[in-house]
């Protein structure tokens, strides 16, 4: 990597970078940067690589060089990471995530826009295409994943369960990055569309596996969704493999109701299962697999929580710093609780 003074008019813009907003216009934080610049300058270099025609493509700091080029400069400081211009466009798509997820800048959406040519890269391997079962397919691509971007796992596999999703629902929440909707669709995958596959796949035999995604991403956009985790209220019955025909065929006429009535809500199909299977709250403890599991999912939650969104999301999605405090110190009570009897057991 080389460190150099470039021309602001020989650098391109990364057509590619996954911010969704467009910064000269709609990012607020422009203006103060610009001032920032115009009294000490471009502090922090730009990164770009080296193309063939003599120019520069951006890969870090888009909002460095705007404010840059309306300030008027002629130069920037840059550091250049391939002065031969040998690295492919696959190659400066992972720099780019590379650096901005180890700046925690980009929201998971973000992130996924930034992943999807190594997603539909790897969706092309044979070895991937040649997996039938499908936990174990995306078992293998999250492997991929992590090996390419250094992700942590748990992180990597709720990558793939957005990236497998219909590109029509991808492009709406990558024009207009949202935290709401990138959980919503990470909880269907896991707790309806991998288990419904895994344990009734005969009812996919009938109905697209894009199309039931589809229609249950509509509840959050006809606002018979409250909360992502609503999901979690029918995970119990699809996880279970019934073995009576009779008992197989009522789970799948409830995912059926659910898919094609627009106001069901999970709460009704949870009701639904519980007038046909009504011994089916009375279960144990968790185990201690699921316990893990579960402190997993909520360390990767947290580490992907974003501040802003407390004050810039919608009325269902709302919930206030007051709130947070308090379910975060029960939460920090009850785990204290459970580190000290641990540790006093082993």
């Amino acid at each position: 990597m080389q460190f150099e003074n470039i021309r602001i008019d020989e650098i391109q813009t990364n057509t590619s970078n996954p911010r969704g907003i467009d910064i000269q216009t709609d990012d607020p934080k422009l203006n103060y940067l610009k001032d920032s610049i115009s009294h000490f300058g471009v502090l922090v270099p730009i990164v770009v690589s080296k193309r063939p025609n003599r120019q520069y493509l951006l890969i870090d700091g888009e909002r460095r060089y705007w404010a840059s080029k309306q300030l008027g400069l002629n130069r920037i400081p840059a550091y250049i990471i391939d002065r031969d211009g040998s690295f492919k466009d696959q190659d400066i798509l992972l720099r780019m995530f590379q650096i901005h997820h180890n700046r925690e800048q980009w929201l998971p959406v973000q992130q996924c826009r930034a992943l999807e040519p190594v997603f539909q890269t790897t969706m092309k391997k044979p070895e991937i295409r040649s997996i039938r079962d499908h936990k174990a397919q995306i078992k293998a691509i999250t492997e991929e994943l992590v090996r390419a971007t250094g992700l942590e796992e748990r992180l990597a596999m709720n990558r793939v369960y957005f990236l497998l999703w219909p590109k029509a629902i991808k492009n709406r929440l990558y024009n207009y990055p949202q935290e709401e909707g990138y959980w919503y669709i990470c909880e269907i995958e896991e707790k309806i569309i991998i288990p419904a596959r895994t344990n009734y796949p005969e009812y996919f035999d009938k109905v697209p596996v894009d199309e039931v995604r589809a229609a249950l991403f509509e509840k959050l956009e006809q606002h018979s969704v409250e909360k992502s985790t609503d999901v979690r209220r029918v995970a119990p019955f699809l996880r279970s493999n019934l073995a009576k025909e009779s008992d197989r065929k009522v789970v799948m006429k409830i995912l059926s109701e659910l898919k094609e009535d627009k106001n069901m809500t999970y709460s009704d199909a949870q009701d639904e299962f519980l007038k046909h299977f009504p011994d089916f709250h009375k279960r144990g403890p968790v185990s201690p697999r699921k316990l893990h599991s579960m402190l997993t999912a909520m360390e990767v939650a947290i580490e992907d929580f974003d501040f802003a969104s407390i004050s810039s999301a919608r009325r269902r999605a709302k919930a206030s710093y007051s709130e947070l405090i308090s379910a975060i110190r029960s939460l920090a009570k009850s785990l204290q609780e459970l580190l000290n009897n641990l540790e006093g057991n082993r």
